[in-house]
């Protein structure tokens, strides 16, 4: 085998395949969906971090690059595996292989190394009895878990040099190597504590890049206090809403912003499940104290989903939260904490939790509307266009999107929007992105419902339906009053409700000149000053339409 580990491997993976593919497949289907799981002589596996993107990562364009730059570094090598399921890890390749990429299950817990490891191990290490009685703290084995293998996690602060070579979507001293062939084991690393890749912050989520709206406009503004003042303004920030809207988002950029200010500032980012593995494994290896450390001896301490400690079994975890709360808060060190439910709605938490977490500024993110929905899509596309300047979506696919994620995630909006640029772009179809072929591209993410979609062509056949005149006659170039009127009105109402281009609305009645609908727009927006009847024959066909929706 070669003397590349498996981290140092996969660093050089990615160099090579950068320059062999689009810059934004690369980021989206490499940096962002794959990680490394373990390694052989002849077998690479790969964890796949979106599962969905799985039938995308197969494709030649991706999945080629992949195989012929680690064969470059590893010549033995004979297979890429793709793993989906840590249940996989035993089973022979062509069992990994033949599981269908549909059954998808959850990407598995993240293993989080103690401070004091040095080197990377190729076994797990042996399974030492707790030290207590187990029906007491049942929070400690629930059923079907098996024990964490990591220990506590590690203390953050940020050095001012920048950090080189690729960045890895999660920081791979995270992953211990899970794989059941031996390995020879790294030498011995001696941690550097001031290394910016342990604050485990998304170099990506920022203020800059956080869209704004009503929905969050006030997680938003405290967010930004916070991060100028951190520990003097709304200490805790407590920021709930359902998964998905971007309270992780927002939570990052609270540290980045911190760390961009003062660069020496100690941060610690977790999730409530890895705080509560973490403090287990203390129990068990003996190291209560050196876990305190590591809570405690920080700036900043950022917890995501706090959700999960509310169970009757994990009261001791919940004092132990507790007590780093109290510490943290009393030294005037910030807490920022994430939920998907405001503090009133625990049932299970101790009070003295609830009221710690209302102490401070409670803040909730709400889900987006149309008008956010839509300003989302317009940046993701404008950041689409530096990889593919062709790329065209119009109006009414991005209307569409509007209405089926009305109310709905984020995060699903930003996978299906993905979904459709990444089939767009293997089919050639950038330039020709129609509500038919978004539809496809996206059916699975769609709930069906009665409601139409918006576009000039409903608007069309309505205005004719009401008018009482054909189709073809109202998008013809007939002149004659009966039709030429409603068709002035169909063209202002799609200027008016779904704010159409000038151009498109005048290819869409089958005229060449832009001018035509400005004019229709226009003379309309006149008449409807002064006539009273036109008025409320708009208002009626408006309504309906609105309602349709």
């Amino acid at each position: 085998m070669s003397d590349l580990d498996l981290y140092s491997l996969w660093d050089q993976v990615m160099q090579k395949t950068k320059t062999k593919m689009p810059q934004q497949m690369w980021d989206s289907l490499v940096v962002n969906s794959l990680m490394p799981y373990s390694m052989t002589s002849t077998i690479l596996t790969l964890f796949v971090m979106d599962p969905s993107k799985l039938k995308y990562i197969q494709t030649p364009l991706v999945h080629n690059q992949i195989v012929e730059a680690a064969k470059s570094l590893l010549p033995t090598l004979q297979t890429i595996d793709y793993l989906t399921d840590t249940a996989t890890v035993n089973a022979s390749p062509a069992e990994q292989m033949s599981t269908p990429p549909t059954e998808i299950p959850p990407m598995p817990p993240i293993d989080m190394p103690s401070i004091e490891d040095t080197t990377m191990e190729s076994s797990p290490s042996p399974i030492i009895p707790p030290p207590w009685d187990t029906e007491e703290y049942n929070e400690v084995l629930p059923e079907g878990v098996s024990r964490p293998s990591y220990d506590s996690p590690v203390i953050i602060q940020r050095n001012t040099s920048p950090s080189q070579g690729i960045q890895r979507p999660v920081p791979a001293d995270l992953f211990a190597s899970k794989t059941t062939s031996p390995i020879p084991p790294a030498p011995p690393v001696q941690r550097n504590m001031s290394s910016s890749s342990k604050s485990h912050l998304n170099r990506a989520f920022t203020f800059d890049n956080y869209i704004e709206s009503n929905s969050n406009r006030m997680a938003f503004s405290a967010a930004k206090a916070v991060a100028e003042n951190p520990g003097l303004r709304y200490n805790p920030l407590y920021i709930h809403g359902q998964s998905g809207l971007g309270k992780t988002h927002l939570m990052h950029a609270i540290g980045n912003e911190i760390l961009a200010l003062n660069p020496s500032t100690k941060i610690m980012s977790i999730t409530s499940e890895d705080f509560m593995n973490s403090f287990i494994e203390s129990l068990r290896t003996k190291t209560p104290d050196q876990f305190r450390r590591n809570f405690r001896d920080i700036d900043v301490l950022i917890i995501d989903d706090v959700q999960f400690l509310e169970e009757k079994n994990k009261k001791t975890t919940q004092e132990e939260f507790f007590n780093t709360f109290n510490h943290l808060l009393s030294h005037n060190k910030a807490v920022i904490l994430s939920s998907d439910k405001p503090p009133k709605d625990y049932k299970e938490m101790e009070e003295r939790l609830i009221t710690r977490f209302n102490s401070g500024l409670t803040v909730e993110i709400e889900a987006p509307n149309p008008e956010m929905i839509e300003a989302i899509i317009h940046e993701e596309i404008d950041h689409r266009r530096s990889e593919y300047p062709t790329l065209y979506v119009p109006k009414e696919v991005i209307h569409l999107f509007a209405q089926y994620f009305n109310k709905r995630n984020i995060r699903e909006l930003k996978g299906a929007f993905e979904t459709l640029i990444t089939q767009a772009a293997i089919t050639n179809r950038l330039e020709t992105i129609d509500v038919e072929f978004t539809n496809k591209a996206i059916k699975d993410f769609i709930i069906h419902t009665e409601k139409i979609v918006l576009s000039i062509k409903y608007i069309q056949e309505f205005i004719a339906d009401y008018f009482k005149i054909k189709l073809e006659h109202l998008v013809s170039q007939k002149r004659n009053k009966q039709y030429a009127h409603p068709r002035q009105i169909a063209m202002y109402l799609a200027r008016e409700l779904i704010n159409e281009s000038y151009p498109q609305i005048s290819f869409a009645f089958g005229k060449k000149d832009h001018t035509t609908a400005l004019h229709a727009y226009e003379k309309i927006s006149r008449e409807i000053e002064k006539d009273q009847d036109l008025r409320h024959t708009i208002d009626r066909i408006r309504k309906e339409l609105e309602e349709a929706k």
